[in-house]
């Protein structure tokens, strides 16, 4: 089996909006005006509203909030505007998973605070790119979720593997199916046209030196940092206990920053996290 398989139907489970495969095919025309694709999006206006706080919350470098798609557009560009509203989609996807397979609460929890983390680790080590690596941690395990959906048998097999040998989760993944849900997610994102620079950092998140290029492996190695200071962040507000300086100052010193460049981080990331997953799964209970 190959990663392309379990992602090749995946369109007669989850089915995307139809606005957003209209954007999609809009943005590969050269042709295409910031109007067109306002007029696009102005079909679904509940997608839109969750666009724009999308875009706000990304964007909070900017003095005044994101009010209009066409101001969206002007900010984020064309392709980063397909990405987000990819992004929106992926949550309204997979919302049909069983609860018993999967709590969609606990992985967007944990996705969301993967993103902001790795906004964050961009902005404080310099970077303008803070967008981009937003969705990188935003999207890098709907592989699991697609596992979950097309062979949910097998994945639990894969879960008990973890506990029964303590295997690493992407170890048992690749035991199982011959490939773990990075490659997965890499595969789905090239499904839906997403660009190689979002999708090889998510393919090479545990071995960022397999990427092609010092910026992606760059890109692979805050992502790697991000998801554990997500972890990180999860395990505090379970104990609720203060966050382990060490490791903060380990994931610094990974990325070649000054342990003190992130000072404050899971303070700053807890009330993001907070006003994100209420913007993506509004109504839903959040869980630690």
């Amino acid at each position: 089996m190959h990663p392309d398989t379990l992602v090749r139907d995946i369109d007669t489970l989850f089915s995307l909006p139809e606005v957003a495969l209209r954007l999609n095919q809009l943005i590969d025309q050269p042709e295409t005006t910031p109007a067109d694709l306002a007029e696009v999006m102005r079909c679904d206006p509940a997608l839109s509203a969750r666009l724009l706080r999308l875009v706000n919350s990304a964007e909070r470098s900017q003095v005044q909030a994101v009010e209009t798609v066409g101001q969206a557009i002007g900010l984020i560009g064309y392709r980063a505007l397909r990405d987000l509203v990819f992004a929106t989609c992926a949550v309204e996807m997979f919302k049909g998973l069983p609860p018993e397979r999967v709590s969609m609460e606990r992985f967007w929890l944990h996705a969301i605070a993967c993103a902001i983390a790795a906004r964050q680790l961009a902005l404080r080590g310099g970077r303008h790119d803070g967008e981009r690596l937003f969705i990188i941690g935003l999207l890098h395990g709907l592989g699991q979720l697609v596992f979950f959906a097309r062979a949910p048998e097998r994945y639990l097999r894969v879960l008990e593997q973890i506990d029964a040998k303590g295997a690493t989760l992407a170890e048992a993944e690749r035991a199982e199916f011959g490939f773990d849900a990075d490659a997965v997610s890499a595969a789905l994102l090239a499904h839906w046209h997403f660009p190689e620079s979002i999708r090889e950092p998510i393919a090479c998140r545990l071995q960022p030196e397999r990427a092609s290029t010092a910026e992606r492996t760059r890109d692979a190695a805050i992502l790697r940092a991000a998801e554990r200071i997500a972890c990180e962040l999860r395990e505090c507000l379970l104990e609720g206990r203060e966050p382990d300086a060490e490791l903060l100052h380990a994931q610094a010193r990974a990325l070649g920053l000054a342990d003190s460049a992130l000072d404050g981080l899971l303070e700053t990331m807890n009330l993001e996290v907070v006003e994100l997953f209420e913007t993506l799964l509004p109504g839903s209970t959040l869980l630690p």
